[in-house]
């Protein structure tokens, strides 16, 4: 599930219980992008921010590489991932 705001939801064209896939991109060591992707992902409606979603983990995990950690703790950095919503089929 994505919590998306209802006037998200309508701006991008989506409605509630559509299915999307979420994608994100990072750069890698030698400077390539590569794109994530979490699929099959269901839209729901929720009071969050405009411009934001919120979503589960471990649903949406693929969406972080691995090696993406904060410095200290060494805990996966996934609370601000920049991502697009392709929808399916």
């Amino acid at each position: 599930m994505l919590f998306i705001s209802a006037q998200d939801l309508e701006s991008f064209g989506y409605a509630a219980g559509d299915r999307v896939d979420l994608v994100s991109e990072w750069t890698t060591p030698d400077g390539s992008v590569k794109e994530r992707r979490a699929e099959d992902v269901r839209l729901v409606p929720y009071p969050t921010p405009v411009g934001n979603v919120a979503a589960y983990y471990p649903e949406t995990n693929p969406l972080i590489p691995l090696d993406h950690v904060a410095r200290k703790s060494n805990t996966p950095v996934s609370k601000a991932v920049t991502i697009r919503l392709e929808k399916r089929g």
